[in-house]
């Protein structure tokens, strides 16, 4: 016959535990998408300043035909940084995405944790209530069960007698 204290710790450790790794891998998402925006922001502004600067160096070297050049790769120059914006937003977007989508899942997965929690302290109210009922009119299919709960019940006061003192629950 399981011990039912044992078995409850060990599921609320594991329900603790598993609530840990969700929020860490919450923040650890969060942190994950901050660094994808800043990379993203750090790789746009590079690329417009390689694209000023080279614009300028190709300037300074076409002399006569420096006009047409100018224009020529100002429009670039251009097409090059609103590309680069865009690329830049796209991945921004994506991480957002991502990292929302990750959020959503640990948030679910803690809501998951905790109503399964009060779902095995519903369980055990119950059980409780019904072993105190049943004194000696439990039916055939739990009546092993309710004697063993009695006799536990009967054990944890004669030990009280003695002077025992009960653990304090651990918290995680």
């Amino acid at each position: 016959m399981p011990d039912l204290e044992e078995l409850k710790r060990k599921a609320q450790n594991a329900a603790y535990t598993a609530t840990e790794k969700a929020q860490d891998a919450a923040a650890a998402a969060g942190e994950k998408a901050e660094e994808l925006m800043d990379y993203a922001g750090e790789k746009a502004a590079a690329l417009k300043g390689l694209a000023d600067e080279k614009g300028g160096e190709f300037m300074d070297l076409a002399g006569e035909k420096a006009t047409a050049l100018k224009e020529s790769a100002g429009e670039k120059t251009e097409k090059l940084m609103d590309y680069a914006g865009e690329k830049a937003s796209a991945l921004k977007d994506y991480a957002l995405g991502k990292a929302g989508a990750l959020r959503d899942y640990a948030v679910s997965s803690v809501a998951l944790m905790s109503e399964k929690r009060t779902l095995e302290k519903n369980y055990q109210a119950l059980g409780e209530w019904y072993a105190a009922q049943c004194v000696d009119s439990a039916p055939d299919a739990v009546a092993d069960i309710v004697r063993a709960i009695h006799a536990s019940q009967a054990k944890i006061a004669e030990l009280r007698e003695r002077g025992a003192k009960e653990p304090e629950e651990e918290t995680p």
